[in-house]
This record gives C-alpha cells, sequence and structure tokens, in this order.
C-alpha cells in the first residue's frame, strides 16, 4: 500500500536508531496479584507488589506503553503506525526530514511492546526513555537529555548500572512523586509466603509519610 521503497527508509531508520539511542525501562503489570509472577520476580512469593497510581505515568519523562500478545493485533498495529508515518509525510514539503526521522523512531519505540502470546497472563504495561549515545575517549557513553515530567521541564539524570549475571545494565532513576508533592502508590500487596502483617506494613509506609495506602495480603495460594 505505501511501496517498498517507503517501508525500506522506515527500516532503515529504525536500524539507524539503534546507534543513536538505547531504550531503558520498567516493566509493570495489571495484576498485582498473579502466582507465576509471584514465582519468577518477588523472592518465590515471599515479597510485595507495589500498586502505583496509573495517571502518574503519562505525566512522567516516559513513554508508557501496554504490551500487546496477539500477533494479529500487532501486524494491525504496525500497518495503522505505517500508514500514518505515510500520510504525514505525503503532506511534507521537505521529505525524509526531521518529522518523519522522529515519528520513525517513536515507532521502533513502540515496537517494545510487541512480545510473545505466551506471556499474556503477565498482562504487562512497560514504561520506556530513550538514552543518547555521545563521543567520548574514542568510545561512547550514555547521557541522559532529559524531558517533561509534571508539565515542566526536567534535566537529565545521571545513567548507573546494575549487573544482571556478567553484564552491566544501564538504567536512570524517575521520580515518579513531583518532588514529593505527589503519592504515586495506592497498593501494596503482600505475597503469598510473606509472613509480614498487613497492618505492621500499613504503619511502616504511614511513619514513613506514604500514606492512604490500601494494604492485603495475596489471594495465590502455593499449595
Amino acid at each position: 500500500e505505501v511501496g517498498r521503497d517507503f517501508l525500506d527508509k522506515i527500516d532503515e531508520i529504525i536500524h539507524e536508531s539503534g546507534f543513536a539511542t538505547l531504550l531503558v525501562g520498567s516493566s509493570l503489570s495489571l495484576d498485582g496479584d498473579v502466582l507465576s509472577q509471584w514465582r519468577a520476580y518477588s523472592n518465590d512469593g515471599n515479597g510485595y507488589a507495589i500498586g502505583f497510581d496509573a495517571s502518574v505515568f503519562p505525566q512522567l519523562q516516559v513513554r508508557p506503553l501496554r504490551v500487546l500478545y496477539d500477533k494479529r493485533q500487532q501486524i494491525e498495529e504496525a500497518k495503522l503506525f505505517i500508514k500514518t508515518i505515510f500520510k504525514v509525510e505525503e503532506d511534507e514539503d521537505v521529505k525524509f526530514g526531521e518529522g518523519f526521522f522522529t515519528m520513525c523512531a517513536t515507532f521502533a519505540s513502540d515496537l517494545a511492546s510487541f512480545k510473545n502470546p505466551a506471556f499474556a497472563e503477565e498482562k504487562e504495561v512497560r514504561i520506556v526513555h530513550a538514552l543518547a549515545f555521545a563521543e567520548s575517549n574514542g568510545s561512547l557513553k550514555l547521557v541522559d537529555k532529559g524531558g517533561t515530567a509534571f508539565e515542566a521541564e526536567v534535566a537529565g539524570q545521571p545513567v548507573k548500572f546494575r549487573m544482571k549475571g556478567e553484564t552491566p545494565v544501564a538504567y536512570i532513576d524517575v521520580d515518579f512523586t513531583n518532588d514529593s508533592k505527589v503519592n504515586p502508590i495506592k497498593e501494596v500487596v503482600l505475597g503469598p509466603k510473606n509472613d509480614a502483617i498487613p497492618m505492621g506494613i500499613s504503619i511502616f509506609l504511614e511513619t514513613l509519610g506514604i500514606g492512604s495506602v490500601n494494604v492485603r495480603k495475596s489471594n495465590a495460594s502455593y499449595r
């Protein structure tokens, strides 16, 4: 519908964007009490699930993406995005300019929302943010150029690393609280093997100034 040459141009920019930026992200779930999640991500059911206020995420310097697991839906989403890029580009006086690159780079980041249907039980939502590469001593380093959060420009954050096995993984800290003006935590779920008392966790949070949080025990059973 748009021609192979146009698709090749999009593909080229998606490929190039991998050399210009590194996408970092955090994975969350729409369901805070799923047995497979407890087993995989919460110290075998001994940990906690933290429920965040989803309305905070669009206000951060991140892009929230609801993960798609259905292959047909993934294809339709991709086709719609490509058709939109094609339509916008048709009306541009300067072809394949900065706007085209930005749309294609956004499309590349949104592809992070496509996942194998075998993981559908996770009901995943991803919040992603792009770090940039900068030249440094004949090599490259990662830098964060900041963005807009809570309707204000925010400076880039220091890029940090954690170890995943033998591999360093880049990340940045993102403030969900708007400098302590917002409490983004709405619920805490205690894992099925967590021996803590919900009232004790509620007192703990209130003492730290994290108030009005619903604390409950998981309904999942390991038996």
